[in-house]
């Protein structure tokens, strides 16, 4: 079974612009569904990213831990999970693309769970400091979602800085062709010196 969109017109001038009328009702369709979805997709992302069980973050607060996990998502191609608990925190392996931030306020307790390469770009000091000292002076004064939404921007500041300090690998011509094993670099670690 065919079907066959044939405009009626007097003209073909007229054909051609109930053509290009349906074309663009088709368009406009076919982008209002995109743009449906992606939103939707957004939705869903979202929720599952952020889990409050205490309730006690504020819709600007929610907005902007939201924020923080699509700028890192799109920017550094990260996952971002962030869990804030009523009990203990329990051990969990989080995956290898994904920064998963643990907290319990009830019990002071906090775990956060880097990927390798932000690991690496973040630091073990600046990690250890988060873990240990930061959240633990803001949970018995309530004020630890003011400290997670500070981490947060301490974490995007640190990566945005370690992005734009990135050396460029130096070009080499054919003339350096006899010099080649001393001067290349691998360019997977070039920019990351252990």
């Amino acid at each position: 079974m065919a079907i066959f969109l044939k405009p009626h017109g007097n003209s073909a001038s007229e054909k051609f612009l109930r053509i290009i009328g349906m074309v663009v009702v088709l368009g406009i369709v076919a982008w209002a569904f995109w743009t449906n979805n992606q939103s939707t997709l957004e939705k869903i992302q979202a929720r599952n990213s952020l889990w409050d069980q205490t309730k006690v973050l504020s819709k600007s607060e929610r907005n902007f831990v939201q924020g923080f996990i699509r700028s890192m998502r799109n920017e550094f191609g990260v996952q971002v999970k962030i869990h804030i608990l009523t009990d203990h925190i329990a051990p969990k392996q989080a995956e290898p693309k994904e920064l998963y931030i643990k907290l319990s306020p009830a019990f002071e307790e906090v775990d956060m769970q880097f990927p390798g390469l932000v690991r690496h770009a973040l630091g073990s000091k600046f990690i250890s400091e988060l873990k240990k000292n930061y959240f633990t002076e803001n949970f018995s004064d309530d004020k630890w979602p003011t400290a997670l939404m500070t981490s947060l921007s301490m974490i995007w500041e640190r990566l945005a800085k370690v992005e734009s300090d990135q050396s460029v690998i130096p070009v080499y011509s054919e003339s350096d062709s006899g010099n080649e094993d001393k001067n290349m670099t691998d360019p997977e670690s070039a920019g990351f010196k252990e």
